[in-house]
């Protein structure tokens, strides 16, 4: 049998033996450094290694455990203008971009259970809108308001201004 000279030299194959493998190539480099091996399996034979049972209470009580694992993955592509965004968002937060990209999803997943929720923005721009609506009419007529009136509409517009501004947010969204 002729071998490529990075592939070793042709041998029994050890291992279906369950002989203990003495050399193998080193796989980091592609030279022919050789260092002595055992396998995993020659081990665990030598020192009757077996397998754990597990009853249904240790089953669900490893399903528990695991579930706190990180293991699966989420992904997506980005073309070169949006990466160097994103490279540059990670440097600024000063964070990886696994966990950058983490967060942004567990924000949005917490965003989506509360439901719609204004800004804040949206929620002062709605009491200005509140307050000049009532505070305008007065103006307007010419009647006369007295401080303790304004007082009692710039309370309302304060416990109000929430609920109408996703009032206004519900409108925009159905169009």
């Amino acid at each position: 049998m002729t071998l490529h000279p990075s592939e070793g030299t042709a041998r029994k194959p050890e291992g279906a033996l369950r002989q203990p493998l003495l050399h193998q190539r080193d796989r980091t480099f592609w030279d022919s450094v050789r260092k002595p091996y055992d396998s995993i399996w020659n081990q665990a034979f030598e020192k009757g290694w077996t397998m754990a049972l597990l009853d249904e209470s240790n089953l669900l009580a490893e399903r528990a455990r695991h579930a706190k694992f990180r293991t699966n993955h989420v992904g997506t592509k980005l073309n070169e203008a949006e990466l160097h965004e994103l490279g540059e968002l990670v440097a600024k937060r000063k964070e990886t971009p696994a966990e950058l990209i983490r967060g942004l999803i567990l924000r949005e997943l917490k965003q989506d259970k509360a439901g719609m929720r204004p800004s804040v923005e949206m929620v002062e721009i709605t009491a200005l809108r509140l307050q000049i609506i009532n505070l305008l009419k007065p103006v307007l007529t010419g009647t006369k308001m007295t401080p303790e009136t304004f007082d009692a509409i710039v309370q309302e517009v304060r416990i109000r201004k929430r609920v109408c501004a996703l009032d206004v947010l519900k409108d925009y969204e159905q169009g």
